[in-house]
């Protein structure tokens, strides 16, 4: 959650606090007591004004409601005017002082050759879209990804992919600075071993070892990405299907999809989907609007 956010978040806080504080005022000086006299309860109206207390019938329902109603209002009032004096002071801290509020600006302040060798604070987007994207360098692929009979697309970034159509999914989110990776090893059925932690270069925890999983298998699935909403933290899987009018391409994608779905994956929620043929080729525009809905 950002700045943003956490601010919308006071405001409307603090605007329904107000209702509660605009609440009327009851004309009554009466106020409510409750006593235990022979093990029961009993209720009372209370005059501010001339000090003189009356029994209240239990049967008296309109009467009882109305005064505890206004117990409970006034209660209510006295906590949120403590309260809505502290998210305003919140609010005027956010809004006077933003860049020494906002630990996002602090990375943003540091000079590029210094910040390429700071371990930046994972509470910060950055910080954990950094170590996110170094996790690339663990986890366990089929291919290199450099320039070869299949991989023949040099994207922004510098590596290689298998079309233009993924060239331009790949570009445009390097430049709008959402991290990445490329056909990374995958198998949806396979499970996790916690007790066989994969580390990243700085000595950290990036991963686990999966039981019965290689990146050589022939079951093994290569996503064409997998990309991180640095604000959400959530990762989602990239699926472009770019040969929809070949019925044999098609079958065999159908198949990949059924294992990853079967296994728990939902289309909308971790995975992504974008196609086209030859007839309706991909356009920048589905991806541009794919980014804002997921990664932004």
């Amino acid at each position: 959650m950002d700045k943003k956010e956490i601010i919308k978040i006071l405001r409307d806080t603090s605007l329904d606090l107000e209702k509660i504080l605009a609440l009327p005022e009851s004309d009554s000086d009466e106020i409510l007591q409750v006593k235990t006299m022979r093990g029961k309860t009993c209720f009372f109206s209370y005059s501010k004004n001339t000090g003189k207390q009356k029994y209240i019938r239990k049967a008296d329902k309109e009467r009882l409601t109305s005064l505890a109603t206004r117990y409970y209002e006034s209660k209510l009032k006295v906590a949120a005017q403590k309260e809505k004096k502290q998210i305003d002071r919140c609010l005027e801290t956010l809004s006077r002082e933003p860049e020494a509020t906002d630990i996002t600006k602090v990375s943003e302040k540091i000079p590029e050759e210094i910040k390429k060798n700071v371990m930046l604070s994972e509470l910060t987007d950055e910080g954990y879209a950094r170590k996110w994207q170094l996790g690339n360098n663990v986890v366990r692929k089929y291919r290199s990804h450099k320039e070869d009979d299949y991989h023949k697309f040099k994207t922004l970034r510098g590596d290689y992919v298998g079309s233009k159509s993924e060239l331009i999914i790949a570009d445009r989110l390097f430049v709008r600075g959402i991290p990445y990776h490329y056909e990374i090893a995958f198998t949806p059925e396979a499970e996790v071993d916690a007790s066989r932690p994969v580390y990243d270069q700085f000595g950290f925890i990036a991963g686990y070892e999966v039981i019965g999983f290689s990146p050589f298998d022939q079951d093994t699935l290569h996503p064409d990405f997998y990309v991180l909403n640095k604000r959400t933290r959530k990762a989602y899987f990239w699926e472009h299907l770019g040969k929809m009018d070949d019925p044999e391409y098609c079958l065999r994608n159908f198949n990949r999809f059924m294992r990853i779905l079967d296994a728990g994956y939902v289309i909308g929620e971790d995975l992504i989907v974008t196609h086209e043929d030859k007839k309706h080729p991909l356009m920048t525009e589905s991806i541009d609007r794919i980014i804002k809905r997921y990664l932004s």
